[in-house]
């Protein structure tokens, strides 16, 4: 274990400084593949799901541009086949596609002839296939039940009631619902040395004082105790290194709003555990005597005195 700091230094509060972690999102790995195939179509609902809402938005409005241009080309190359437009315009052709998909019509450009009338139907219905498709992926994306969970961006390990300790912190990210029947577990992933095993990896649980709790509306500190069961017994920062350690914490619960299971996760990695260091207090009262959650204080750690 690493050596205390000086007990007569008085307690100092630091903001979060750490190495930039090698994982992009601290919900997944970051993980390079070979071999996949990763392509838009081959998982479409899944990647629009995963979508962030610009990323959503601008990808349907290029989809419906690029619809409408293709039934333009058809008009343009199709020779005199909307009356009332300009000769040899690809833009009316377009202002067309675009007044017939979304049925606006109104009335000055009009099919021509039967194979611009059978054309259009094509037009149409794409245009009604495409509102119908996105309008469901809007209400999906909507009613998706999320967990609106805040996890510290430390691990703290920490002498607690005369013990090594692993702290992580959690927070309720909604200040009027709550999680319940709330679950925790966190798992280690480490490098297995046994050179007789066929792993190159172990998943190992850590048993937590308390894994879960009736509702979940304040703060939660995960507490493990490092004794001589617990895979951390005895590792110091540079070993929990060497061992390329992942924590993996996931909460799963009911969301009290929409009464659905919701769940999340966070991965730290070695380079976010932290030694001989303590959360900042952040539960205070306010003045009417309700508690109170100083959430720019959450991140924040304190030497131990």
């Amino acid at each position: 274990m690493a050596t205390p700091p000086d007990k007569t230094a008085a307690p100092t509060t630091e903001r979060t400084q750490m190495p930039p972690p090698t994982v992009k999102n601290s919900r997944t790995f970051h993980v390079h593949t070979k071999g996949l195939n990763n392509s838009l179509l081959s998982d479409f609902y899944y990647r629009v799901m995963l979508a962030t809402w610009p990323q959503f938005f601008i990808g349907a409005v290029l989809v419906y541009l690029c619809i409408n241009a293709g039934f333009a080309l058809i008009y343009f190359l199709g020779g005199d086949m909307i009356l009332n437009a300009r000769p040899n315009s690809f833009i009316d052709a377009y202002i067309f596609s675009f007044q017939t998909s979304t049925t606006i019509g109104y009335g000055y450009l009009l099919p021509k002839n039967g194979i611009t009338h059978a054309i259009v139907m094509v037009d149409v219905f794409s245009g009604l296939l495409f509102v119908a498709v996105l309008t469901g992926l809007v209400f999906a994306r909507f009613a998706k039940p999320r967990a609106s969970v805040l996890f510290g961006k430390q691990v703290l390990i920490t002498q607690h009631c005369g013990q090594p300790t692993l702290l992580v912190r959690l927070a309720n990210g909604r200040q009027r619902s709550s999680i319940v029947n709330c679950r925790v577990s966190a798992v280690l992933m480490m490098e297995d040395r046994n050179p007789d095993s066929i792993f190159e990896r172990r998943f190992l649980d850590l048993k937590l004082e308390r894994d879960h709790i009736p509702i979940f509306t304040l703060t939660w500190t995960l507490v493990h105790t490092i004794d001589e069961q617990s895979p951390l017994y005895g590792l110091d920062k540079a070993a929990i290194e060497s061992y390329g350690t992942i924590l993996i914490i996931t909460l799963d619960g009911i969301e009290d709003v929409f009464a659905q299971t919701a769940h999340t996760n966070h991965i730290y990695e070695a380079g976010h555990f932290l030694f001989n260091k303590r959360f900042a207090d952040i539960l205070s009262r306010h003045k009417d005597g309700s508690r109170m959650i100083d959430y720019t204080r959450f991140y924040d750690v304190e030497d131990v005195d």
